[in-house]
């Protein structure tokens, strides 16, 4: 029995007109070609590009669906404790040696508790839509950023020099739903409904693709270009979890800590421009995101100077040092995960110099009576002496603890920054 082929008749036809033709010119029409197949492949890479610079990141149009179980769909609709957050699955930690340490100055701080569940948040910008959410299984709320939209909290003026900004991300996965393309970052645009921040200067970070094992993506980048990115944090690990992140800025510097992990570092990054806006975007793609992007727990807070490197530099040249960044639960002396960096760097000093000696002193706000808040103050300087003893080789007969409670204020406790100035710990050497 004869085998019969059927061919396009496209095919049918070139493949006549090559045999007809002399041998050269077959291989002069493969070269051309060839040619035009570099041509349009450059063609392709070049618009590829262009899109991804303008961040405008376009996706397959046959992106795989996700598998994973799809989290319940969410409805609609401090005292003497330092100025921590109050994240559902906990605050951001500073586990793993991270040396992220927060600034002490609260320059802008919500949880979204005192808008209403379905509206857009009161203290926010935004160039197009979201709303204030609640999540199955999570206590705190959520801003739920719809795809293609860019929200930024307003904060009077420009970021300081030092400053940093922590927030949570909550990385919802939705079967067949598709994920949001996050980003965030700084910038110089001022007002996101008047100027286009996609052409001006700023500093940005990517995080998408994220239930993806095989397609998870850590990206940063000024301007529009991509200038690095990193493939070792377990994005995919998140899924249907809380994502805490935190950045430190100290003048041209950047630092990205995830769940207390630093995951970059650059010294000379910024510009003073970048400073202008912190925001975070529901970037544009292709399909469009189904599944939106939410923010929780945003804290922007000033530190005067890089409180890393001079707290333990002050103690050892003033015979002083004071910090608002000891934070403790509400009425309580237990200590935030995140103090245990500022902890960690007076522990090292003792531990490195035998001679040193030092007395732990606590102060207080004025919420609650002078009698509590003496004992509070005086199990705060405890606390913090305990931690030491117990993480470095360093005897308690060196350390000694007092508390003041509310008697030395530093600042008035009238205002909301002034009880933060006021809730501190200082360090003396004797």
């Amino acid at each position: 029995m004869k085998r019969i082929v059927f061919l396009p008749i496209l095919c049918i036809c070139t493949i006549a007109a090559l045999a007809q033709a002399p041998v050269q010119k077959r291989v002069e029409q493969r070269a051309k070609d060839k040619a035009n197949s570099r041509v349009d492949a450059s063609i392709d890479r070049g618009l590829d590009s262009a899109f991804d610079n303008a961040g405008r990141a376009i996706g397959s149009i046959f992106k795989k669906k996700d598998k994973r179980k799809a989290q319940p769909a969410p409805s609609s609709g401090q005292d003497n404790a330092g100025t921590g957050k109050g994240a559902a699955s906990g605050t951001v930690t500073s586990s793993g040696g991270s040396d992220f340490v927060p600034g002490a100055k609260v320059l802008f701080e919500d949880h979204f508790d005192k808008d209403g569940l379905g509206d857009f948040p009161a203290q926010w910008n935004t160039n197009g839509s979201g709303k204030v959410v609640t999540l199955s299984g999570q206590d705190s709320r959520w801003l739920d950023v719809v795809h293609n939209c860019i929200v930024v909290p307003v904060v009077k003026g420009p970021l300081p020099e030092n400053c940093t900004i922590e927030f949570d991300l909550f990385l919802r996965s939705e079967s067949g739903r598709s994920t949001p393309f996050i980003q965030f970052g700084l910038s110089q645009v001022k007002d996101i409904l008047k100027e286009d921040m996609f052409y001006k200067d700023r500093f940005f970070i990517n995080l998408h693709r994220y239930t993806e094992e095989d397609g998870k993506t850590l990206e940063y980048g000024l301007g529009n270009d991509i200038i690095g990115n990193k493939s070792n944090f377990p994005l995919t690990s998140y899924v249907n979890k809380v994502l805490p992140v935190a950045i430190s800025v100290n003048k041209s510097r950047i630092r990205l800590y995830l769940d207390g992990n630093k995951v970059i570092d650059l010294p000379r990054a910024l510009t003073d421009g970048m400073r202008n806006t912190f925001f975070l975007n529901n970037n544009a793609i292709i399909p469009a995101s189904e599944t939106g992007m939410y923010i929780g727990n945003l804290r922007i807070a000033s530190g005067d100077t890089d409180a890393r490197s001079l707290l333990v530099k002050q103690l050892m040249s003033e015979g002083k040092a004071v910090t608002s960044d000891i934070l403790f639960d509400v009425n309580s002396d237990h200590l935030k995960p995140e103090s245990f960096p500022i902890i960690d760097q007076f522990g090292d000093a003792l531990q490195k110099t035998p001679a040193l000696r030092i007395r732990i002193i606590g102060h207080t706000d004025s919420n609650g009576d002078d009698a509590s808040n003496i004992s509070l103050s005086q199990r705060r300087a405890a606390a913090v002496k305990t931690y030491i003893t117990e993480n470095y080789a360093v005897a308690g007969s060196r350390i000694q603890t007092d508390g003041k409670g509310e008697s030395q204020p530093v600042a008035s406790n009238t205002t909301a920054d002034g009880k933060a100035r006021n809730r501190r710990v200082e360090f003396v050497k004797l």
